[in-house]
């Protein structure tokens, strides 16, 4: 009957052993997501804020034009400027053609 218990025993310290190694390997790679998921949204705010800071008008200061945005460029001009197709690129300008 010994004998029994101790096996029992050393199979549940090995499976100890094996649950302790694998929880090590599951908190390395939860590091390793945070970590990611941490740099996705640092690079999420900076494109946002690109984003708004292409939309907001820039001033002159001491008459010096201001550079042009960095930001996602528009293929098509925004709604208050399109005054027709004509103001539309060529591609852009074929396929309101076609539709029509």
């Amino acid at each position: 009957m010994r004998v029994v218990l101790e096996a029992r025993q050393k199979g549940a310290a090995v499976r100890v052993q094996e649950l302790e190694a694998e929880l090590e390997r599951v908190r390395a790679a939860l590091v390793e997501a945070e970590e990611v998921l941490r740099c996705r949204v640092i690079g999420l705010e900076q494109y946002l804020e690109a984003l708004a800071e292409a939309d907001v008008p820039a001033v002159v200061v001491g008459g010096v034009p201001p550079s042009k945005p960095v930001g996602p460029r528009r293929a098509v001009p925004r709604r208050q400027d399109a005054t027709g197709a004509e103001v539309l690129s060529v591609d852009y300008q074929a396929l309101m053609a076609a539709a029509a």
